[in-house]
């Protein structure tokens, strides 16, 4: 997949500018405050249909204005043309078009445009709380699997009416009829959500422990799923988990009453990340953090190569800093393997394999 043009209106902090990458790698350089960043946060909009970080729509758009729009032209490795154009507006909210047909549910475009991205503020996948990890897993998962996507909101709409049952309830024949039945719904899509990510994770292990060897020696990472309904250690399938998992949530029930919330289940696993043995939100400098975190996304690169069959564009915010010439050098050659690479610096670079793109502001 690759970009091959897009236009801005009224986005982040440009009125309105036309970038049209390369088919490489396209380093987009200037001063810091120029609008880099907002040009990798938009196409991420194209084809993720939301900002960085979980940014509001309405903080996307230029102060002073009344709606932002971005138009932007895909090709697939088939040759196929893509065109999505994204409009916001605080009347109409927001509005997705894909080949000229307005898509009524944003999760039908997820998949469609590949993309793997990196930012700094990502690092809170490392450091942050458990729910920046599982949107990490989520993302990756949900970019080729849409079963999974389906599983996961349908999940969480249960999940909404099983906390709203349980924050109102009093032991009744009806309430409690309620009860079993969004249980035996949410043991339903658990069971799948809990397969899928352990699937991903023994996959994305392999290829992650592979390439972190590729651009740093003698250190052993780690990346290990923690469910919160422990079926890690428990080789089960079909019935038998079901089984199994309807089991813990039963065993749960009480506290969950008491406490007046579903307090087990998809929306509290973890992934702890590793580095010879420790544990590296604890453990490591910022420069191993991210070190760290940078080869999860290029394995992700892979990953979704592999399972999917299209080549995802790769976009990069200031990925050099605080990682080392060497480290940094390795980093470029697998770059340059990727295929659409978009990245952020502060300065050109002298390579042959890299288009810069100055941007001022």
């Amino acid at each position: 997949m690759q970009l091959e043009s897009l236009s801005i209106a009224n986005f982040r902090n440009h009125k309105l500018l036309e970038f049209d990458p390369c088919s490489s790698i396209t380093n987009i350089y200037g001063r810091n405050g120029s609008g880099k960043t907002t040009i990798l946060e938009s196409i991420h909009y194209c084809a993720l249909t939301k900002g960085f970080n979980g940014s509001s729509d309405r903080e996307c758009m230029m102060f002073g204005e009344e709606m932002f729009t971005l138009r932007s032209s895909f090709r697939n490795n088939f040759g196929n043309v893509t065109r999505v154009v994204v409009a916001y507006s605080e009347k109409n909210g927001k509005k997705i078009v894909v080949n000229d047909h307005d898509i009524p549910t944003f999760s039908g475009h997820i998949g469609t445009i590949p993309c793997v991205s990196f930012t700094p503020r990502e690092m809170v996948i490392i450091t942050g709380s458990p729910s920046e990890r599982r949107r990490f897993i989520d993302t990756a998962i949900c970019q080729h699997d849409r079963k999974y996507l389906s599983d996961l909101m349908q999940y969480r709409r249960v999940l909404q009416q099983r906390n709203a049952l349980l924050a109102s309830f009093v032991d009744n024949v009806a309430k409690q009829t309620s009860m079993e039945i969004l249980t035996e719904q949410i043991v339903l899509y658990t069971v799948e959500i809990v397969k899928a990510r352990m699937c991903f994770i023994e996959r994305f292990r392999s290829m992650f422990k592979e390439f972190y060897a590729s651009i740093q020696d003698g250190i052993q990472p780690e990346v290990v799923y923690h469910p919160s309904i422990d079926a890690s250690n428990t080789i089960l399938s079909g019935e038998d988990l079901f089984r199994y998992i309807k089991e813990r949530y039963q065993v749960m029930s009480k506290q969950e009453i008491q406490r007046k919330q579903t307090i087990v289940g998809p929306h509290r696993d973890d992934i702890h990340f590793f580095i010879n043995g420790k544990e590296i939100r604890k453990f490591a400098s910022q420069g191993q953090q991210r070190t760290f975190l940078v080869a999860m996304k290029m394995t992700m690169h892979r990953y979704l190569h592999e399972y999917s069959g299209e080549i995802p564009i790769t976009l990069m915010d200031d990925l050099f800093s605080e990682l080392d010439d060497k480290v940094s050098e390795k980093m470029l050659q697998s770059l340059s393997t990727k295929g659409q690479v978009i990245i952020t610096s502060t300065k050109a670079w002298d390579r042959e394999d890299v288009i810069n793109y100055y941007i001022e502001k």
